[in-house]
């Protein structure tokens, strides 16, 4: 399998690259003329063979375009709780790793961590990106802006579930009802998700479930919730 770049813009016949990517793979992967990789843009890969290879300039040319085959079927945005330390980078590796499209960042009254710098988003982005090429993904998730519980589910696409330790009946497969586009996760802070809110978001919509018997950590919670709905909708 050839080695994957995400790229900003559309490929043509003649390919350049620089920067970091030029570095990588001069440097690092120690790529040569002959050798191909694939470009990867808006769910569309163009497989390149090396024509001239340095760490300043690699230069190729376009040899077929195909469409990435590892995109799910369901676009799933999450929305994750700022988190302590590097637990939401944590949250943002795996999830992309499973097919999330979305990623809109959030804080609630119980949220212990409550800001996030342009530094991190874009951190996070990097991740995110790293993540997709890994997982021989055609997209990049998204890092949204970061958002307000009261104005958090205007944000969000239909429909939306909650995982929430307060639900006892409902489990994500009995909401889940494939074939289904769009749908979004709603994954509590650290502290939880107060009465008051789950009422606001029971008005706005959204549907409560439990994810089981045990109490999970939020970033737990996350990965799991995700699983669970590409296991359910990917299929």
């Amino acid at each position: 399998m050839s080695h994957r770049f995400f790229v900003d813009e559309d490929v043509g016949d003649q390919v350049v690259l620089s920067g970091d990517q030029a570095r990588q793979i001069a440097n690092v992967l120690r790529l040569v003329a002959g050798d191909q990789i694939t470009l990867v843009r808006n769910g569309l890969e163009s497989v390149v063979a090396l024509e001239a290879v340095d760490a300043s300039t690699v230069r190729g040319r376009c040899v077929r375009k195909q469409t990435a085959g590892a995109e799910p079927r369901v676009q799933l945005t999450l929305a994750l709780p700022l988190l302590k330390g590097e637990r939401s980078e944590e949250v943002i590796e795996a999830v992309t790793q499973l097919g999330v499209s979305t990623i809109v960042p959030f804080v609630s009254a119980r949220s212990v961590v409550r800001t996030l710098s342009a530094a991190k988003r874009e951190r996070w982005t990097r991740i995110a990106r790293e993540s997709a090429e890994t997982a021989r993904r055609g997209r990049v998730p998204t890092i949204a802006a970061i958002a307000e519980w009261p104005a958090l589910f205007e944000r969000l696409v239909a429909p939306v579930i909650v995982p929430w330790e307060g639900e006892a009946l409902k489990t994500l497969a009995e909401v889940l009802t494939p074939p289904l586009s769009t749908l979004s996760l709603v994954i509590g802070p650290e502290g939880g998700i107060g009465p008051e809110e789950i009422q606001l978001a029971w008005d706005r919509g959204a549907t409560t479930v439990t994810l089981g018997t045990r109490n999970l950590r939020s970033e737990t919670a996350a990965i799991a919730a995700v699983a669970q709905v590409m296991a359910i909708l990917d299929r």
